[in-house]
Formats: structure tokens, C-alpha cells, sequence
């Protein structure tokens, strides 16, 4: 048996800010567990037939953000499978409750700097696209949304500063400590 195995049928949803690195790290988990992967960015992008960042463009974040509430609904409703969301999927506390419901969500956490500099091309980022400053616009973004990643999340990972590899074991370390932990102890936060 995988040595992440385990006999929980919850999913493994991952929350965080841009490149804190929920779809590579996702998909790595999903494949060590033996889980799906979904990502609800590739879901709505799909159903709409464009990219997150045309949406953005043609019809406003509200509308994104629509999309985003019925690919994560309907995500939601599956078991043993990895769900990387976007970024600003916890600022609806609708899409926090259901995936809450099925899953243990597990923060990706990354310092501003380094998520600068794996964002690369600003462009596929609708929200840095147009910022004269990007990494003020990060601190900015991560201001409002910090509270609410870590209201979500019954467990936080920092992946500054660690390899793909070791972000990896330690978001199935955490998982399986969540998946065997009684449910008054599943609030792990770092030290």
C-alpha cells in the first residue's frame, strides 16, 4: 500500500494565493494517493470555452467569480479526488462550506517575493495584468485575502523556500494527519 494511502474518502482541497503551487503540488498528491485531480480554474475555463483571463477581460470579475461558485459546486460533490482552487475561491464563504463539507483544505502558503517570481508573464494573471506595481498589488491582494485562507483552511503549508518534492510530502503528510486526526484536533497550524 501507497505510504499516503489512506482509507478517508475526503478530498484534499488546496486554497491559496496565485503560484503558491495548488495545481503542480495537486496534481503530485492526486497521483501519490491514487485520487482524481481537479483543477477549478481548467473546469470553468472549460465550461466558458476561454481562459480565466479573457473572462476577466469580456466580462468582469463578478462573472468569473459566478463560474467559479458552480465549478466548485459541482467539485464539491466528488470524493477521493485532489481540488486545486483559484486563488480567490475562499472570498465566497458559499464555496469554503461545500468544499469544507467533503474535504480537508490545506493553505499553500508562500511569501509575496516568491510568489513575484513565479508568477512569470503577468499577462495570464488578470489581477497583476494591469498593476503598475506588481508586488505591491500582491500585498495588497494577500492583505484582504489572508484572514480568509486562513479561516478555511484546517491546515496551513508554507512552500517558500522548499522543492516541489518536499512541498509535496509535507501537503500528504498534513493530509493524512487530518484524514486520522479526531475532529477537534483537525486546526493544525505551523508553529
Amino acid at each position: 500500500m501507497n505510504r499516503h494511502a489512506t482509507r478517508d474518502d475526503r478530498n484534499l482541497v488546496l486554497v491559496g494565493f496565485m503560484a503558491s503551487g495548488k495545481s503542480t503540488i495537486g496534481r503530485r498528491c492526486a497521483e501519490s494517493l491514487r485520487f482524481g485531480f481537479r483543477d477549478s480554474d481548467a473546469l470553468l475555463e472549460r465550461r466558458a470555452g476561454k481562459p480565466v483571463s479573457e473572462i476577466f477581460e469580456q466580462e468582469g470579475e463578478v462573472r468569473f467569480r459566478s463560474l467559479e461558485t458552480a465549478a466548485i459546486r459541482d467539485l464539491a460533490r466528488e470524493s477521493r479526488t485532489v481540488i486545486a482552487t483559484g486563488g480567490g475561491a475562499v472570498l465566497s464563504g458559499l464555496n469554503v462550506a461545500r468544499l469544507r463539507r467533503t474535504g480537508y483544505i490545506i493553505l499553500l502558503w508562500a511569501d509575496p517575493d516568491e510568489i513575484l517570481a513565479r508568477c512569470g508573464s503577468r499577462a495570464s494573471r488578470p489581477l497583476l495584468a494591469c498593476a503598475e506595481d506588481p508586488s505591491a498589488r500582491i500585498t495588497e491582494l494577500l492583505a484582504v485575502r489572508e484572514p480568509l485562507y486562513h479561516a478555511a483552511a484546517h491546515a496551513v503549508v508554507h512552500t517558500s523556500g522548499l522543492t516541489r518534492d518536499e512541498a509535496v510530502e509535507r501537503v500528504l503528510d498534513t493530509y493524512r494527519s487530518l484524514c486520522e486526526a479526531p475532529a477537534s484536533d483537525r486546526r493544525q497550524w505551523p508553529k
